[in-house]
């Protein structure tokens, strides 16, 4: 367990260096090429390349936690699938303005959205009922 909790940490650190490190490029560099040249089609190629690195990140943690507990791989599968609809979710909220202009396509797309979050929500409750050292990481807070 305390090797699991070393990794735990390890891959939460590098997690959030990835997103203050997104967050610092996005303020740094594209928002001023944003409003310097008018054009809102930077920042959407900006943020669907930061989420390709991102992704990697989800599956480096479902490799390490399928090492600790093989018998739960299709729970870590379905949140890693859960994951990347998450990206994608993320990608849409931030992107649809100027990605979709129907309203029919908006209310799809907000739709998803919320499937995307119900679904989070279901399989944290999953993992955290079958992975008894999920609930002790839990309890640490991480």
């Amino acid at each position: 367990m305390n090797e699991r909790m070393t990794q735990e940490r390890a891959w939460n650190r590098l997690f959030d260096q990835w997103i203050f490190g997104l967050f610092g490029t996005f303020f740094v560099l594209m928002l001023p090429i944003d409003l310097w040249m008018d054009d809102l089609k930077w920042g959407a190629l900006y943020i669907a390349f930061t989420l390709i690195p991102l992704n990697i990140l989800y599956m480096k943690r479902y490799r390490m936690r399928l090492t600790f507990h093989p018998e739960l791989k299709g729970l870590y599968r379905r949140q890693l699938a859960r994951d990347g609809v998450n990206s994608v979710a993320f990608f849409l909220a931030l992107n649809h303005q100027l990605l979709f202009t129907a309203n029919v396509t908006y209310v799809w797309v907000t739709a998803f959205i919320g499937g995307a979050v119900l679904w989070t929500w279901n399989v944290e409750m999953q993992t955290k009922r079958h992975d008894i050292e999920y609930k002790h990481l839990d309890k640490e807070a991480i």
